[in-house]
């Protein structure tokens, strides 16, 4: 199967990603990312492309597309999932995590009185480049106004305060884990949302 992942980030999923796919690409529009990767990773065998996702010409259609924390950054989300919604094959799908605006830490910190907007973005957002939160509605209207259907829809880490807070407390990997494990049914409370999608032929 091919595999398409939209931005490099960290590359943590690129590790993981290319022991499964044998067609594994990997679009980043920075420089300084990629050369960094490929410093760190001086046998990977994945294609990398420098580019930006609205400028990407692709050559053939995929089976499975990610876009991992990626809709948060650009500046037309919708334009982003039309298009890679096109290069889709017809049994494919594409997966797309996003942060949640109302996870469980963000909820606390709206009934404590501390964020009275739970859309608001932090000051830490925008230096991400981060241009907007989403919501498990809010992303499934998105996906569904793209021509997508949603197919399941995962929780990413069961967050129930804020980070600095839980680094404070300590907690040890088994507890780290079970919040990954308990996160899945409850994605409306978690930090991230993962949605595997559909395109729908006609579009």
């Amino acid at each position: 199967m091919s595999l398409l992942e939209l931005g490099l980030g960290h590359g943590y999923s690129a590790e993981i990603f290319s022991t499964l796919f044998s067609d594994y690409t990997i679009l980043d529009g920075d420089a300084r990312i990629i050369e960094q990767f490929q410093k760190n990773h001086p046998e990977s065998n994945i294609h990398i492309i420098q580019t930006y996702f609205e400028s990407f010409e692709p050559s053939k259609k995929y089976d499975v597309i990610v876009a991992g924390y990626v809709l948060e950054h650009v500046d037309d989300p919708e334009e982003i999932l039309c298009k890679y919604g096109r290069i889709l094959k017809d049994d494919g799908r594409m997966f797309i995590t996003v942060p949640n605006a109302e996870s469980m830490h963000r909820r606390l910190g709206h009934y404590a009185g501390d964020l009275p907007d739970m859309l608001v973005l932090s000051k830490t957002d925008i230096e991400m480049g981060h241009k907007r939160y989403f919501t498990m509605d809010s992303l499934k209207k998105l996906v569904e106004e793209s021509g997508f259907s949603v197919e399941s829809v995962e929780g990413l880490f069961l967050k129930p305060i804020t980070t600095r807070q839980m680094i404070s407390l300590n907690f040890n990997e088994t507890y780290l884990e079970a919040f990954c494990r308990l996160g899945k049914n409850y994605p409306e409370l978690c930090s991230g949302i993962l949605m595997e999608c559909r395109y729908r032929k006609g579009r």
